[in-house]
C-alpha cells in the first residue's frame, strides 16, 4: 500500500527536486517538471525557488557542478568528456559556469586537489604488477 502526500497548493515540489536530482544529465523542461508537479509552469518556478532557495534551473547547474567536481578529483577522465557526462552541450559553457561558481577552471580545481588523493602502495604494486 503506498502512502500519497496530498497536495498543497504548491503542488508537489519534492517530485521535480527528485527528477532533477535523478536525472540532472537530460535536458528537463520546465513544462516537464511542472506537469509533474502538478503546478503551472510559472507557479511552478515561483513555488520551487521559495521551498528550495534557487530556481529549478540554478538547482539544476548545481547539481551538475557537483558531479563534475566529484568526477574531475576521483576519475582521469578528460574535461571535455565530464562535459559530456553531466550533460552539457558546450564545453565553453561548462567551464565558465564552474569558474563562476567555484572560482576556477575545470583544470585548475582538479590540479588542486588530486595531488591530494593518497594511493596506497599495494594499489601502486598491482597495477606495476599487471605491466
Amino acid at each position: 500500500m503506498s502512502v500519497r502526500t496530498p497536495r498543497g497548493p504548491s503542488g508537489d515540489l519534492t517530485v521535480a527536486r527528485d527528477l532533477i536530482d535523478r536525472h540532472y544529465t537530460r535536458e528537463l523542461t520546465i513544462a516537464y517538471l511542472a506537469k509533474k508537479s502538478g503546478l503551472s509552469p510559472f507557479h511552478f518556478i515561483r513555488a520551487f525557488r521559495k521551498r528550495f532557495g534557487a530556481t529549478p534551473h540554478q538547482y539544476l547547474r548545481s547539481k551538475r557542478i557537483e558531479r563534475a567536481k566529484e568526477l574531475l578529483i576521483t576519475t582521469p577522465l578528460p574535461v571535455t568528456e565530464i562535459c559530456d557526462r553531466i550533460g552539457f552541450q558546450s564545453l565553453g559553457s561548462f567551464s565558465s559556469l564552474f569558474r563562476r561558481l567555484t572560482g576556477e577552471t575545470p583544470a585548475a580545481f582538479r590540479a588542486e586537489r588530486r595531488k591530494d588523493v593518497y594511493i596506497p602502495g599495494c594499489f601502486v604494486r598491482m597495477y606495476r604488477a599487471d605491466r
